[in-house]
């Protein structure tokens, strides 16, 4: 009787700590969730490196501090190597995800993220395109990074090939040897569907 009696404090206890250990959890997801979209209304350099230390450290909160970063500090360099350094790799990874849809909103079932928040992150998710052209005008040696996201890029909503014409133009030599890299079947496929270097010419168009 002894034994029963040592174990249900033993339980509860137990109960209590997974309790407050899930709160503190979700208070601390809906914090980072939060200062990610205080980040993209943010104006100074110095307003964003403060929210970063509560946004977390997730692919999501990274993309939205450089490409944010870039849009108040037009000239920062490590801001843009941080952009070009998030452009996802594979068209159906989590990243790519994460770069068509910057609200998420699906993954916030708390509402975590006030509503006054979601039209700076949708302006920064429609910004992106030109934030990643001055990127890699900031840093040339990435165009062909940029070059080969063209091909994995192309979303209804996207105007990633209409940004594309002033990279091709400012930097036309290092933009036609990034297309030349690309293998034969890629490079086909973007100077027939996606932009075309010989006149800095866009195909590809979002949809009105």
């Amino acid at each position: 009787m002894k034994d029963r009696w040592t174990v249900k404090p033993l339980i509860v206890l137990i109960a209590c700590f997974m309790l407050c250990g899930g709160s503190l959890a979700q208070k601390s997801n809906c914090e980072e969730t939060a200062a990610i979209g205080e980040m993209a209304k943010a104006v100074s350099p110095a307003a964003l490196r403060a929210l970063k230390q509560n946004a977390g450290n997730s692919y999501r909160a990274r993309l939205i501090f450089a490409a944010r970063m870039l849009e108040v500090d037009p000239n920062n360099k490590s801001a843009a190597a941080d952009l070009l350094g998030l452009i996802p790799k594979d068209e159906f990874s989590p990243e790519q995800a994460v770069w068509l849809d910057l609200l998420q909103i699906d993954q916030d079932p708390n509402r975590c993220l006030p509503d006054p928040d979601l039209k700076p992150l949708g302006r920064l998710q429609y910004h992106l395109p030109r934030l990643l052209a001055r990127a890699v005008l900031l840093i040339p040696d990435r165009m062909p990074e940029y070059v080969s996201y063209a091909l994995i890029s192309t979303c209804p909503d996207c105007d990633f090939a209409v940004q594309m014409r002033r990279v091709c133009m400012a930097r036309h030599q290092q933009f036609v040897d990034a297309v030349n890299k690309l293998s034969p079947k890629e490079r086909s496929w973007f100077v027939s569907k996606i932009f075309n270097p010989e006149g800095c010419r866009t195909i590809f168009f979002p949809e009105q």
